[in-house]
């Protein structure tokens, strides 16, 4: 069926729910505080980056979160994927994280304890009398390996594929394909959830898929230079992509997030290469929301002028 995509949100909720009207997903809430679902049978893919530079993350998680379970009543999924912020907070590299996310994460942690009791009231330091103590703790509770935030965030995809699309927040290259989707998934699943890596094929697996700045998925940029300084750029990238596509039976595109593009969403490479991150986040460029669509053999991008 239908497949729509959204790039990086950045903790701003309010262009997050335009993103998805634009998508034609979600209308108003309901009399209880639930979204409504209205996408029928669409499939929504959000590409990872729901984390820092804005104040309301937590609330993105559980609104794409209630979408999911009302989207499934009608035959329709939300996927969400890791980013490399997602990456960093769970690696416990605060650095990108706005006050009011600290703030946000300070009062979740506060209502967990509410509803589970002293389980969880060391780790979330709310007995701290310095504020920022106070916040920090919370936040490495909430976001270390095993913690309840990085538990929700290994239920979330690293690479994943719909259909014909295969989609990863920064890009991907043969040797990822070599290795195995599967187990690059399962590896940062593994360590989100808190499990002691020992083998060296999850960690060679980790790295592959969040180590470095280079070539792993969540980092990858070689795919998201919004114009190629020389045709010969263009055409190296372009040969790379190629050939990781042909590896995966059935993929003729990739979509990533990642780099924002400061034109709009944008492909290249023939309609190999779509990149979507267009820094709506306030916390980025502010820029117009805008979705990408793909219906059967169309695809196409969203926007405010399009969906009116």
């Amino acid at each position: 069926g239908r497949v729509v995509a959204i790039g990086d949100l950045h903790g701003d909720i309010g262009q997050a729910r335009r993103a998805l009207r634009m998508a034609g997903v979600l209308d108003d809430e309901d009399d209880a505080g639930n979204p409504r679902w209205v996408g029928g049978d669409t499939t929504l893919v959000q590409l990872g980056d729901i984390l820092d530079r804005g104040d309301d993350e937590i609330g993105i998680l559980i609104l794409l979160q209630k979408l999911d379970k009302e989207a499934q009543k009608q035959g329709g999924r939300v996927y969400v994927m890791n980013g490399n912020h997602e990456v960093l907070n769970v690696s416990g590299d605060f650095r990108y994280v706005s006050r009011g996310a600290f703030g946000e994460s300070t009062r979740f942690s506060e209502h967990l304890v509410k509803l589970f009791g002293d389980k969880f009231r060391d780790a979330f330091g709310v007995d701290e009398e310095d504020a920022w103590a106070r916040q920090s703790k919370a936040r490495i509770g909430l976001f270390s390996p095993g913690g309840p935030l990085a538990q929700q965030l290994s239920m979330h995809h690293t690479v994943l594929i719909v259909n014909d699309t295969v989609f990863a927040h920064g890009g991907l290259v043969p040797r990822h394909v070599e290795f195995g989707l599967d187990k690059l998934n399962r590896a940062v699943t593994d360590w989100m959830r808190g499990k002691e890596i020992k083998d060296d094929e999850t960690r060679q697996a980790l790295g592959m898929a969040i180590g470095g700045v280079r070539d792993s998925i969540v980092w990858h940029r070689a795919y998201g230079t919004e114009k190629f300084a020389t045709d010969e750029d263009r055409s190296t990238s372009c040969e790379l992509l190629g050939k990781t596509l042909g590896m995966i039976d059935g993929v003729s595109r990739l979509v990533v997030g990642h780099t924002p593009q400061l034109g709009g969403a944008n492909c290249e490479c023939n309609g190999q290469i779509w990149r979507i991150d267009v820094g709506m986040s306030f916390g980025v460029l502010g820029a117009e929301p805008q979705v990408l669509e793909i219906d059967g053999d169309e695809v196409r991008v969203l926007s405010s002028s399009s969906v009116r």
